[in-house]
């Protein structure tokens, strides 16, 4: 990983202010977002195996974490698939001789009324919180995790409706409503093992309808500005940023990688302020233990700024034994998506 790994040689095409040459190169801009493969969207394996791909009535109504022995497949002590749903994350990002696995208790609003389930209205991770309304008290489950239940609202932005992981200190979360928590979970983890952290989302997310799209358009100087970002080589934690040098050429010690990374695509998006941001492939390292949350570093500056995007993918972007296969790399829509 190089800290220099982002090309620095940005460009801007200038569009000629006659009518028949603007046509030609909007239509060629165009043509070319239209040819791009399905990017930068949530991967169908998560949507598939998390609880945000559950009936869209669906609240939150438990938590639990499952242990078992690596040699042990996770289906064998699974817990009841009616109602449980196993989050496709091992939490210990296979470095220990334990597995374990998040579990979430789903109803839909007929189950909560019918039944008269309690549904969750806030987690904390950590000490036991003190903040409480009378009548109510928090519940402890497995690696300090902490559920307040009550009776169901009736307004699903007052529940959480689905529970997702992320790891690594560094971790973010660029997805509408969805609230990374702060602290990660107590798993006693093997030092190079990224934290786990849970990610809660209230309420529910519309779909964009699918003329939603941000209109790309040229500027009143006729001029359109792309920026392009490579080779990223995003990991699952910090990583290790090898080879950094000074402005000078000085060589400098190891340090954290994608935060560096970070950084640095911040500040070419202030300073360029591009109409569009295309990604051109190796967005992630080879062999990452969780493609989602690397995914995520790289997208966060650019959905921060309101920026429109495309991607293609590279060869390392489905490498490795737990890596997204090239069938999972389809997505469905984020924000600011042009692909």
């Amino acid at each position: 990983k190089h800290l220099w790994s982002i090309p620095r040689n940005f460009r801007h095409c200038a569009i000629p202010s006659d009518s028949s040459s603007l046509t030609r190169v909007t239509s060629a801009i165009v043509d070319f977002l239209a040819v791009m493969p399905r990017a930068l969207e949530l991967p169908e394996d998560f949507s598939s195996k998390t609880p945000t791909s559950s009936t869209v009535h669906s609240v939150v109504t438990d938590l639990t974490i499952r242990f078992s022995p690596s040699n042990v497949p996770p289906s064998s002590c699974e817990l009841d698939p009616r109602k449980w749903r196993r989050i496709e994350k091992e939490l210990y990002q296979y470095t220990s001789l334990t597995t374990a696995w998040l579990y979430v208790e789903l109803a839909d609003e007929e189950e909560i009324a019918a039944q008269d389930l309690l549904v969750i209205v806030d987690i904390a991770v950590g000490e036991s919180p003190s903040n409480c309304q009378p009548g109510r008290s928090w519940e402890g489950r497995p690696c300090g995790i902490w559920l307040l239940r009550s009776k169901y609202p009736g307004q699903k932005d007052r529940a959480v409706t689905a529970v997702d992981i992320l790891f690594g200190i560094d971790a973010v979360d660029p997805r509408p409503r969805w609230a990374l928590m702060q602290s990660s979970l107590q798993l006693h983890a093997q030092p190079e093992a990224p934290v786990a952290r849970l990610s809660i989302l209230r309420g529910r997310v519309e779909p964009p309808p699918p003329d939603a799209q941000t209109a790309l358009r040229v500027r009143k100087d006729g001029t359109f500005k792309i920026v392009q970002i490579s080779d990223t080589h995003m990991v699952t934690g910090v990583g290790v940023c090898k080879d950094a040098i000074d402005a000078r050429g000085k060589n400098l010690p190891e340090s954290e990688a994608d935060p560096l990374t970070v950084d640095f695509i911040g500040k070419i998006l202030d300073a360029e302020r591009p109409d569009l941001v295309v990604l051109t492939g190796d967005q992630l390292h080879h062999d990452i233990s969780d493609s989602q949350s690397a995914l995520f570093k790289v997208l966060a500056p650019i959905i921060d700024r309101s920026i429109p995007f495309a991607a293609v993918f590279g060869n390392h972007d489905s490498e490795g034994d737990h890596a997204l296969s090239r069938k999972s790399l389809s997505f469905r829509k984020v924000a600011n998506s042009q692909s």
